[in-house]
């Protein structure tokens, strides 16, 4: 009986063997460079990755769209600059509420007359953020916020989108695949 079963498992492995060496010459097939054997081009990605380790944020962008960074703020601006978003992790601890309350002030402020048009759930990546949308007003018109908020057990996160009053649909496209890139880890500390 210790035969049957030592010869069974023989066979299972033999066929897991089998299975994996039949996967990699799929994938090598799939993924060798064609041509005429010369040295394959690498085409460079059409987005930028971003990673910020010691916020423990990253997230992709067209590489179209310009980036800045000012303290802990990544800013990015579409093509001609009809959209933005901006990326920040204010506190180094879970406080959604409080950032969340925090940035509608400062945006009622600055783009005054300004009202809430929007409250609730959405999606940051992979999570649901608090979120609120509002619609003001700055000198060349129609101003809309949206400000998503999420908290790790380590940091708290805001990423702020604005647009005018009717952006290209193609811009807010770029920007919601932005927004659904964001990932949140454990930050690492720098090195000093």
């Amino acid at each position: 009986m210790p035969d049957r079963i030592t010869a069974a498992l023989t066979r299972r492995r033999l066929g897991g063997a089998v299975l994996l060496l039949v996967g990699i010459a799929v994938a090598v097939v799939v993924l060798w460079p064609g041509g005429d054997g010369g040295s394959a081009r690498v085409k460079a990605l059409p987005v930028r990755l971003v990673s910020v380790p010691p916020l423990g944020m990253a997230f992709a962008h067209p590489r179209t769209w310009k980036q800045t960074v000012r303290k802990r703020v990544i800013g990015l601006r579409s093509p001609g600059g009809s959209v933005l978003v901006y990326f920040s992790s204010p506190v180094a601890r879970p406080a959604r509420q409080l950032v969340k309350t925090a940035a509608e002030r400062q945006l009622r402020k600055q783009f005054a007359p300004a009202k809430v048009v929007r409250d609730g759930p959405a999606r940051l990546g992979d999570r649901i953020a608090s979120s609120f949308e509002l619609k003001g007003r700055d000198k060349s018109g129609t101003v809309r916020a949206l400000v998503l908020v999420d908290s790790t057990p380590y940091r708290t996160y805001a990423v702020t989108l604005l647009t005018g009053a009717h952006p290209s649909r193609r811009l807010l496209r770029e920007a919601q695949q932005i927004v659904a890139t964001v990932r949140f880890s454990k930050p690492l500390r720098s090195k000093q």
